[in-house]
């Protein structure tokens, strides 16, 4: 039974095989697209403007010359610039022959768009913001205790002077970081747009990360601020607890004197029911959660 199936499976691939030899010898038409390439640039030049970046081809012939031509290598459409500069014009139909892979077996019956107009520009250079492209998910209970670091912050960027007109930063392939629980340091590849080439091509991304955790600071003085010489401005509790939100180091590095908590006089002025809210000014890459109490009591004394 198993020599029977192995047979009949053999018999069946030879048919399918004969059947797409026989079939691929057919005459088909297909539309393929082709990005361009620009050629023979004078040294120290660049494409600053092309009308199109890639053309349609509709192309007939064989099956199987048609079949290596989709699924083989990558192919562009060559036109060379014969080392001229300024703007120009080309059919397409002229460029025909100098793109061999446009075998005598394949037949184009139409291209779009049927002329390409570029300019060839000088080439200046000009330096930008390296821009961080990247998503990050932090494990449950950690979070960024820093400023994320990007090295370099510039980059130099050169190509034609249009190009580098519309130009104001670069930025870093697209990353996607999960699960992050520790203190991060990786390197990017920076992403270069069509027509600009970079003095890098690798970049380092690098910031701290720590567990988030709750820390009480006991008995902080509330400062009053901006109080006339003849007015006094006594406040009750004249010192409150404070609870932080960061990284458990960071948060075990910090005092009473880290953080800074006030009442502005005329702040307190405008209020009628004899209460306040302090301001809290807490170190970056902490939060302020609460306050103990939440408001205080005042009178302004003459």
């Amino acid at each position: 039974m198993k020599k029977k199936i192995i047979r009949i499976s053999a018999i069946l691939f030879c048919s399918a095989a004969l059947w797409v030899s026989v079939s691929l010898s057919d005459q088909y038409i297909t539309t393929v697209k082709v990005p361009i390439a620009f050629t023979d640039l004078p040294k120290n030049y660049a494409i600053g403007y092309s009308s199109s970046n890639e053309l349609e081809l509709q192309l007939k012939g064989r099956g199987w010359d048609l079949a290596k031509l989709i699924y083989g290598p990558e192919i562009d459409f060559d036109i060379s610039v014969h080392k001229r500069t300024g703007r120009r014009k080309y059919d397409m139909n002229d460029l025909l022959k100098a793109n061999t892979w446009l075998t005598s077996s394949l037949q184009v019956l139409e291209i779009i768009p049927s002329q390409i107009e570029y300019e060839v520009e000088k080439v200046g250079s000009k330096t930008v913001k390296l821009i961080k492209n990247f998503k990050l998910d932090f494990k449950p209970g950690y979070g960024p205790v820093s400023d994320i670091k990007i090295t370099p912050e510039l980059i130099e960027i050169y190509g034609a002077s249009n190009l580098l007109h519309n130009t104001d930063s670069i930025k870093t392939v697209f990353k996607e970081i999960r699960d992050v629980s520790d203190n991060v340091k990786i390197e990017l590849n920076i992403e270069t747009p069509e027509g600009i080439s970079v003095s890098a091509q690798i970049c380092t991304i690098e910031f701290e990360v720590q567990k988030i955790v709750d820390k009480t600071f006991e008995s902080i003085s509330v400062e009053t601020r901006n109080v006339p010489s003849s007015k006094e401005l006594i406040l009750f509790p004249g010192k409150i607890n404070v609870v932080l939100r960061g990284g458990i180091n960071k948060l075990g590095r910090l005092t009473n004197d880290s953080i800074r908590a006030y009442i502005d006089y005329w702040s307190a002025l405008r209020e009628e029911d004899g209460n306040i809210t302090p301001v809290i000014q807490v170190p970056p890459f902490t939060t302020l959660t609460n306050t103990i109490p939440n408001k205080l009591e005042y009178i302004i004394k003459q």
